[in-house]
């Protein structure tokens, strides 16, 4: 009777213990997810491996059944043997259910690596783990955010260590860093209370700095970190103040510094306002004045303390289509200055300037030409003397490169419209016109000022229908008026420069922007509206009432007296496929969304009209509220082909076109695109007759309504309000700030 007595002491005690068991178990499992250079994880294991003959996820597959929890000595044998390597790779074999080191193991990796990674393509970095990403998986690095496949569960924010890193991927921990890691080249906005507010990937964020004591504002700086946390902040001490001439991938050229190497990756903060990390694109060419931070010869940081200043445009002067030129030759109607690197040279007026004189070997740097007045003028010129251009007023830059010469015409934006605004419109127009165009090709400028597609050349545009044309014309009494009555205006969306696109003739509508494939709402400003002068607005919501409406010679709209806003063309596809052929594969080649090929059952295929046969139907499939072809149908015996954009259509279609006449049956025999693309096709015995309206995009200003417009006694102002909606016209000198 007295065994229950004994028994129940037993039961207590096996609980007791399997209770301890249970908890030791946990703090095992718990232990597994901390880092220790006691063990290594299996899970670590496939990203270690990716750079063999599986990835990261076969890894995962294939170790699933072999390898748990720690790594053994067991199951590395194993996995040696799997990699087939075992017989050349050593260590010190213990009993295989113990758990392998990481030293043990990063020794054994190393010894692998050497065999199956010949290209080294595994290598070892030192990181300082700032914080996690936004994405799943991804870590904020001294070097930026960087993925990371294995031993994520390790890290805390300010851990250092040693890391296997592929293809800019993290693919394990190896140990703790053991030397002092250094953050370069860091945007420090403030400092206080031990902390550090940097600007880092676009992102302001603040570090801990237990030992801070010194005040720091908007600077680059060196940070480096030992033991897990900041250990010191080293200023960059040099710093040169001047305005970006031009930049590539590897240098930038300073005003007064001459070209400065980078380390390939400008980074550019913005310390007035709102402080930015901002991209290249924000590197006004010639009218920003900006903080350089120059570290070892090179500019490690740029610090914008104030917007760009929108005062100086800087042309690309294009030689046909191509930037280059194989000599200039230049003269000036006034003494003239020339300046390369350190010399400078005072020369007589008519005196010919030949670039190839100055790169004598060794030689670089670039020329500089510049009149004793503003007043004065510079031509390109033969070898003749004889001159090739107009004049151009302000100063020119020569640089060569392998590829010629270029040459840029810098001169005040003002100036600059002088020589545009004759060239876009006839001086001749009313002067509110004029002005509406003066103020339309402001705006358009100042935008385009922060192009970068020129900043090699350190220009801003070129002087062609890429952008604007300039110095095409004679500059004219009212058209320089018509500028200067406006000057600084430009017009605004919100605060916001407004894309002010300009054309010359409309169909009696203006368009949308989905005649480019923009997403409805894109350019709220930029609206279909109706031109005609009494204010109607005529039924084009369908094919048969857009024909009527375009084969219509009756429409009194505000430019319908001009000869392009009736047209008509007449098309033989069979005479001209190779052309046409030609003009599509080009289109194509530039995005292949621009011109699809399908077979009969609707299957794409090659573009090839030999296998199509014969053209049966031009077919619109979508048109702009304006009634711009966005989408057209070549319908063909075997097949269709389908084109995208007006200006593709316009381009692809002018191929096959024999004539073109205008609204006086006038033969146009100038034209390398059609007038339009808001146009209706009949067929023919022998192809078709398109019947259209207009010329030009059809997008923002008309320049024919305008001057129909202004004629009708509309102001320059009421002009821009009708082609624009909901706009304001600003002066930039007035409100620098608002440039950015």
């Amino acid at each position: 009777m007295k065994k229950p007595k004994i028994i129940l002491p037993a039961v207590g005690v096996l609980f007791a213990l399997l209770l301890i068991a249970i908890l030791w178990i946990q703090k095992g499992s718990d232990r597994k997810e901390s880092f220790s250079q006691e063990y290594v994880l299996a899970k670590e294991l496939p990203a270690l491996f990716s750079f063999t003959y599986y990835n990261t996820g076969e890894w995962e597959r294939q170790l699933k059944e072999t390898v748990r929890g720690k790594l053994s000595y067991r199951e590395l044998s194993d996995l040696l043997s799997q990699l087939g390597v075992e017989e050349y790779v050593t260590y010190d074999e213990r009993a295989g259910f113990r758990s392998v080191s990481r030293k043990v193991f990063f020794e054994v990796y190393e010894q692998i690596l050497d065999i199956l990674d010949p290209n080294t393509r595994v290598t070892v970095r030192d990181l300082v783990f700032l914080g996690p990403g936004e994405q799943e998986g991804q870590w904020l690095t001294q070097q930026g955010y960087l993925p990371m496949e294995g031993g994520s569960s390790y890290v805390h924010p300010y851990d250092m260590y040693s890391v296997y890193m592929m293809d800019g991927t993290i693919l394990g921990i190896k140990q703790p860093a053991d030397t002092p890691v250094t953050w370069e080249n860091v945007f420090i906005h403030s400092t206080g209370d031990k902390a550090a507010q940097v600007l880092f990937e676009k992102e302001l964020f603040s570090v801990s700095v237990p030992s801070l004591t010194e005040t720091i504002t908007d600077t680059v700086c060196d940070v480096e970190f030992r033991d897990n946390a900041v250990s010191a902040i080293y200023k960059k001490e040099e710093t040169i103040q001047g305005t970006v001439l031009s930049y590539d991938e590897t240098q930038i050229e300073i005003a007064g510094y001459g070209a400065l190497p980078h380390g390939g990756n400008l980074r550019i903060y913005k310390a007035y306002g709102t402080v930015e990390q901002l991209d290249s694109s924000k590197l006004v060419i010639g009218n920003l004045t900006a903080d350089f931070v120059v570290a070892k010869g090179q500019v490690c940081g740029i610090i914008l303390k104030e917007p760009a200043h929108m005062e100086q445009i800087r042309v690309l002067l294009l030689n046909g289509e191509s930037p280059y030129y194989p000599e200039i030759f230049v003269k000036a109607d006034q003494e003239l200055t020339v300046t390369f690197g350190d010399s400078v040279t005072v020369l007589p007026g008519g005196t010919l300037v030949k670039a190839s004189d100055y790169w004598t070997e060794g030689a670089e740097g670039y020329l500089r030409l510049s009149t004793a007045t503003e007043e004065g003028n510079l031509f390109l010129a033969g070898e003749n003397q004889e001159p090739v251009s107009l004049g151009y007023q302000g100063a020119m830059e020569i640089r060569r490169f392998a590829e010629g010469y270029s040459v840029v015409n810098e001169l005040s934006l003002e100036n600059y419209l002088y020589s545009v605004v004759p060239s876009e419109m006839p001086a001749s127009y009313e002067m509110e016109a004029l002005r509406a165009q003066a103020v339309c090709a402001r705006s358009y400028a100042c935008i385009q000022l922060g192009s970068t597609e020129y900043a090699r050349f350190a220009a801003n545009v070129d002087d062609t229908t890429n952008y604007q044309v300039y110095n095409k014309q004679p500059r004219e009494e009212r058209s320089t008026l018509a500028v200067q009555d406006t000057v600084g205006e430009v017009i605004k969306s919100g605060d916001v420069l407004a894309e002010a696109y300009y054309y010359s003739t409309s169909c009696g509508f203006s368009q949308n922007m989905d005649v480019w494939n923009l997403e409805p709402g894109t350019y709220e400003y930029l609206k279909s509206v109706s031109l005609m002068a009494d204010g109607s607005v005529p039924d084009i919501s369908t094919e048969e009432a857009f024909s009527a409406f375009i084969k219509s010679r009756e429409y009194a709209a505000f430019d319908s007296d001009t000869a392009y806003f009736r047209w008509q063309a007449v098309l033989k596809p069979a005479e001209s496929l190779s052309a046409v052929q030609a003009a599509a594969l080009e289109r194509q080649k530039v995005n292949p969304a621009n011109v699809q090929c399908f077979d009969l059952n609707g299957v794409e295929m090659a573009l090839d009209f030999g296998k199509l046969g014969a053209v049966t139907g031009l077919v619109p499939r979508q048109r702009s509220a304006g009634g711009v072809l966005t989408k057209l149908e070549i319908s063909c015996e075997q097949g269709s082909i389908l084109i995208t954009t007006e200006y593709n259509i316009r381009k692809i279609l002018m191929a096959a076109a024999v004539s073109v006449s205008d609204k006086n049956d006038k033969a146009i025999t100038t034209l390398n695109l059609l007038p339009s693309a808001a146009f209706t096709a009949e067929p023919t015995e022998e192809g078709f007759v398109l019947y259209g309206g207009g010329y030009g995009h059809g997008i923002g200003l008309s320049q024919n309504g305008a001057n129909g417009m202004a004629k009708a006694g509309l102001t320059y102002v009421d002009i821009l309000q009708k082609f624009y909606q909901n706009i304001t016209i600003e002066n930039i000198y007035n409100s620098p700030e608002k440039q950015q």
